[in-house]
């Protein structure tokens, strides 16, 4: 990290999410949107909410709109709280595991698995 004053941190530029244009310093718009897609990587208190970045007004409810046509999937967010809980350890993980590690219940552990086979399936027979 490059410093050029003591305690202060070279941070790089916030970038729009829309168009992707460089937003100067305390330009920046920022909104939040559910988003089942959304597995933070260490809080899952986060799981679900996607922050956005936009560099005017327009852009923002450009991606308010589009992220708020785009449909909400229990399944899906609870197969990425299975994936966070499967990628923190090498071991395999029982069913009975993955309930604890995941905070779900068994009944979601199983309809997320579901899910992902058949996403999986409508992949590959596209």
């Amino acid at each position: 990290m490059k410093r050029d004053k003591p305690g202060k941190e070279d941070v790089s530029p916030a970038l729009c999410d829309w168009c992707g244009a460089v937003i100067s310093a305390g330009a920046e718009l920022y909104s939040m949107a559910l988003d089942s897609s959304v597995i933070h990587a260490s809080n899952p208190r986060f799981d679900g909410r996607r922050f956005l970045t936009a560099c005017t007004h327009e852009h923002l409810a450009a991606l308010d709109e589009h992220y708020r046509r785009r449909p909400f999937v229990d399944e899906e967010l609870w197969a990425g709280k299975i994936a966070r809980a499967m990628d923190s350890t090498a071991e395999p993980l029982t069913l009975a595991d993955l309930v604890d590690a995941t905070g779900l219940s068994r009944e979601q552990v199983e309809r997320s698995m579901a899910w992902l086979e058949a996403q999986i399936h409508r992949l590959r027979h596209r």
